[in-house]
Formats: C-alpha cells, sequence, structure tokens
C-alpha cells in the first residue's frame, strides 16, 4: 500500500500577537517588468515568478522574492527561452517549467529544472503530452503534474493528465481531467489529492472543480467554483484548504476571491484580492500566506504583488488552529515529506522526531520560518514531534 502521513497539531498556543486575517497587505513589487501568463512556484520561504509578457516583449527573466526580507533578487534566465503561458511547480528545493508559447506563436513541449543551490537551468525529458500552452501544473510529494491546455497550431484542447517522476526523468499518462477539455484552468494540490477547475474549452467558461486521487488515480467532482464561470483565475492552497480569484469570464475581469473547504465541499467568498481586477496573475503560497501578483487587465501590465492572511488554516484532520499560533504543519496527509512554518520564528532550533516508545527516530535544524521535511525513510506508524516544547503527532501509514 502506498505510505501516507497524516499530521496533526495537538495543542491550542496562546499568547501570541495575531496577525491580520481574512486580508491582503502589498509587497513589494515584482522587480521584472508588469506582466502576464508567467510562471510562479515557491521553495521553503522563497517566491519565484519569471518570464510571461507585457504587451510589447516577451521573457525569459527569472526572480526570487525571499519572504522574510520582503526583497526580490533576480537569478539565471529561464533556460527555454522567452516565452508565456508556461507551467512551473516545486518539488523539493527544486523548480520546473515547460511548455507555453513564445513570440513567433511556436508552442512547446520543453522542461526545465532550476536548481536553487546552484542556479542553474537544466533541461529535462520532454512533456510528454505534446505541444501546448495555457495547461496547469502542480507537484504532489515527489512527483509532479501538467494536465489539460491547448495547441493554437492544431485547434486542440486538451484534457489528458501526466505525471513526472524526478527519479526516472520520464513521464507516466494517468486519467484523464474530469469535467472535459480546457485552457486556462486553475490548478493546485491537497495533500495526496490534486484539483482543476475552471477554465475554457473554445466554446464556454466553465466553474466545474474535481478533485484526483493519487493512490487510486481518479478523479471525482466536487462543488463547483461559487464565483461563476472563468478562465485564466489565480489559485494556490494553503494547509487543507484551496483558494481561487481573479481571472475573466468572456466579458469582465475579477478579483473576487474564494476559499474551498475540503472537509465541507464548500466554498466561501472571502476579502477580494487587493490589487485590481485583472487576470493571468501568478499565485503561490509560502508557509501559512499566500501570494498574487502580475497579471493583465485590458492593456494594463501589473508588477504588484500581495500577501493574503486566512482567518484560519485546516491543519489536521480534525483540527484547525488560527493564523495566530506559533506552528503549522501541511500538507496532511503527506507521502514523503511535510512543511513545518513558525510565524514567530526564532533561529537556533531543531524538530526531534520520535517513536512510540519515546527513540529519537529523526532530528533536523530549523533554519529559516519554513522548512521541509522529509520522513520517507521512517516505515508505517505512530510518532510524535517537539519544537521549542511545542508538541504534535505524526501518523505514517
Amino acid at each position: 500500500m502506498k505510505k501516507s502521513i497524516t499530521i496533526l497539531m495537538l495543542l491550542a498556543l496562546t499568547g501570541l500577537s495575531v496577525n491580520a486575517q481574512n486580508s491582503w497587505t502589498q509587497k513589494a513589487n515584482y522587480s521584472g517588468v508588469g506582466r502576464q501568463g508567467a510562471i510562479g512556484f515557491s521553495i521553503g520561504n522563497k517566491g519565484y515568478i519569471g518570464t510571461g509578457y507585457d504587451g510589447t516583449s516577451y521573457h525569459q527573466d527569472f526572480w526570487q522574492w525571499d519572504q522574510s526580507t520582503n526583497t526580490w533578487t533576480q537569478k539565471a534566465n529561464f533556460g527555454g527561452g522567452k516565452r508565456e503561458y508556461a507551467v512551473g511547480f516545486s518539488i523539493g528545493n527544486k523548480g520546473y517549467v515547460g511548455t507555453g508559447q513564445d513570440s513567433a506563436h511556436n508552442i512547446y513541449n520543453d522542461f526545465w529544472e532550476y536548481n536553487t543551490a546552484s542556479n542553474i537551468w537544466t533541461p529535462k525529458t520532454n512533456f510528454s503530452g505534446g505541444v501546448r500552452k495555457g495547461a496547469i501544473g502542480f507537484s504532489i510529494g515527489n512527483k509532479g503534474y501538467i494536465g489539460t491546455g491547448y495547441d493554437p497550431t492544431t485547434t486542440t484542447f486538451f484534457q489528458d493528465f501526466w505525471e513526472y517522476d524526478t527519479i526516472a526523468n520520464n513521464w507516466i499518462q494517468k486519467a484523464n481531467v474530469g469535467g472535459g477539455l480546457r485552457e486556462d484552468a486553475v490548478g493546485f494540490s491537497i495533500g495526496t489529492k490534486g484539483y482543476i477547475g475552471t477554465g475554457f474549452n473554445g466554446t464556454t467558461y466553465l466553474q466545474d472543480f474535481w478533485q484526483w486521487d493519487q493512490a487510486s488515480n481518479i478523479w471525482t467532482q466536487k462543488a463547483n467554483f461559487n464565483g461563476g464561470v472563468r478562465a485564466a483565475s489565480t489559485g494556490f492552497s494553503i494547509g487543507l484548504n484551496g483558494y481561487i480569484g481573479t481571472g475573466y469570464d468572456g466579458n469582465l475581469n475579477h478579483k473576487d476571491f474564494w476559499e474551498y473547504d475540503t472537509t465541507a465541499n464548500a466554498w466561501t467568498q472571502k476579502t477580494d484580492f487587493g490589487g485590481t481586477i485583472r487576470d493571468y496573475s501568478v499565485g503561490f503560497s509560502i508557509g501559512t500566506k499566500g501570494y498574487i501578483g502580475t497579471g493583465t487587465n485590458s492593456s494594463n501590465y501589473y508588477q504588484d504583488y500581495w500577501e493574503y492572511s486566512p482567518d484560519s488554516i485546516a491543519a489536521g484532520v480534525n483540527d484547525k488552529f488560527t493564523t495566530n499560533n506559533l506552528i503549522s504543519i501541511f500538507p496532511n496527509p503527506t507521502t514523503t515529506t511535510f512543511t513545518i512554518h513558525q510565524d514567530n520564528f526564532s533561529p537556533n532550533q531543531q524538530i526531534i522526531i520520535t517513536d512510540v516508545l519515546g527513540n529519537k527516530v529523526y532530528s533536523q535544524a530549523l533554519n529559516t520560518a519554513t522548512e521541509t521535511i522529509d520522513i520517507s525513510h521512517l516505515s508505517g506508524g505512530i510518532y510524535f514531534y517537539e519544537v521549542s516544547g511545542k508538541r504534535g503527532k505524526i501518523i505514517k501509514e
């Protein structure tokens, strides 16, 4: 049976400063020029944005944002050249970017790995689904996924869905995305589940929403996105909740913002996105915060960048804790790694994991507010963790 990990917070922590909840805070503008159709992903406490189109020129520049300092640093240009409408996601400490179109409207299926340590792009095996733009991408554990999209050279819409194995450097086709053909959909992952919804199928703007189970390779339809039909929206996940906002409905751009509760299978409208109406923005999450930046509305190309603070984080199967808590751990469940985030981080800490007999089975220094912990080597069972006197339980099956 495929291993999975469920992480439960056991303590409700009090006496700490409370961040503004269900609110947007503008951060330092993206240091590249304003643009649409860029790629974005996060690794640890860093966010990355690159490529895209500014109304005149296509780009391949690539920038890193540091959550702790609120500063942007330019990194090595994307190895595949200038383009927009590509796909980006991260696995561990590596970033992955592929597909998209360039200024000559060439459509791509190349696929590249970015090493944060060396600041080098390396070509990997081409995406096996063929050339396309406007696809979705996300990662679950140590696997990456790309699906849907559109090839304008053949006027073909897609609903195929592919898994990338970082070790074997190959692609395996999975079950087609539920709901049919589409481009410019939203995709994100929560635990061992992937979610895809909205988009445009060539004639109709969509609002359906689907869940994919990594273990069973089955798609299940969930509650329709409550914001109505649209495409080119932005989505990300925080803990066990998903978020979708902005986008285009065929007539107008939007700035509304919605939260999806995986437990209740229900959507709740939250505070509107802090910037102006737009589509083709970038979105990702870092720890307990979400981020949206760049995008376009008519002839305006934006470089603003905003942070979202949710009013609660779904942190475990039966647990919710508010954003004034010191520690959050996610995703839940997970197959190989989890992320630990501390809102009020102090240096010189470590996480210690013990088994039910009290034997220490793993420890790792915590050097930043957000760290990735790899427990893929542990066998199934119940484990406990401790960080600075705060304790929780880890269930691995």
